[in-house]
């Protein structure tokens, strides 16, 4: 398979993955306050800062952002993600685009945040698009909730979801040297500790949010979930699900011309 053709392997995925845009908003974390106080004091933002949200989906990281900044523009492929957060109330531009065609202006906005979302981008494409839309030395921000499997049942959960064969990326996978063969710079990654309180009913809905499994039906649906269930009725209530956060900051280098 091409790099092109996995491309659009994982675009197809996503596509189907991330059709319930309901669901995905009431089952998802959002992210710790450690993690947004990192990012504004290493962009410096301000009420004066507008911010992208890329890849926004139902806005979860969104809401967090917005009170730290003057203006955000979200932007997202999916209907459904979009009109989720539209549907919140936040106060926000919601756009329809994605990695590779940001629907704003060279040199638009101040800095740029991708939650829950790189590692379906077509990196080398969108680090380009994205700088094209930051201001010179603009600040580009990542961040992923990821579940800590160095706790045992966190880990057995995973295996019962097939993560270890079905995962769109791997748990931990370092994203500085990607981002750094693009047009940016002083690359920096840091970690936090994070937790989500669910039901066992949530932690059904949770894992449904994958994307591989929200587009699964049928059978093979049906007989994960039985797996899943083996894991997850064992759990006391509530369930706190732990996750390690992973972030990064970086800012766009400036080319000369």
């Amino acid at each position: 398979m091409t790099n092109h053709e996995a491309q659009e392997s994982l675009a197809s995925l996503a596509a189907k993955g991330f059709a319930n845009g309901e669901r995905y908003n009431a089952a998802r974390p959002d992210y710790p306050v450690e993690a947004l106080e990192y990012f504004v004091a290493t962009f410096g933002l301000t009420q004066a800062t507008h911010a992208l949200d890329l890849g926004a989906g139902t806005g979860i990281f969104t809401r967090q952002l917005l009170p730290l900044v003057g203006r955000v523009t979200a932007v997202d492929p999916s209907a459904s993600m979009r009109a989720s957060l539209e549907a919140s109330g936040a106060e926000v531009d919601v756009l329809e685009g994605s990695d590779v065609a940001i629907p704003l202006g060279d040199a638009s906005v101040d800095v740029a945040f991708v939650a829950q979302a790189f590692h379906w981008f077509d990196a080398p494409r969108a680090l380009d698009e994205i700088h094209r839309v930051l201001v010179p030395s603009g600040g580009l921000g990542l961040i992923w909730n990821e579940r800590d499997e160095s706790v045992e049942w966190v880990a057995e959960l995973s295996r019962a979801m097939l993560w270890d064969v079905k995962q769109p990326y791997r748990v931990g996978t370092d994203f500085a040297e990607v981002v750094a063969r693009g047009p940016f710079v002083n690359v920096e990654r840091v970690k936090f500790r994070h937790s989500q309180t669910l039901s066992r009913e949530g932690l059904y809905q949770r894992v449904m949010t994958t994307s591989y499994i929200s587009a699964l039906d049928g059978e093979p649906l049906d007989a994960l979930m039985k797996n899943v269930a083996v894991v997850v009725e064992q759990l006391p209530e509530p369930i706190i699900l732990p996750y390690i956060t992973d972030v990064y900051s970086a800012r766009a280098a400036v080319i000369s011309t």
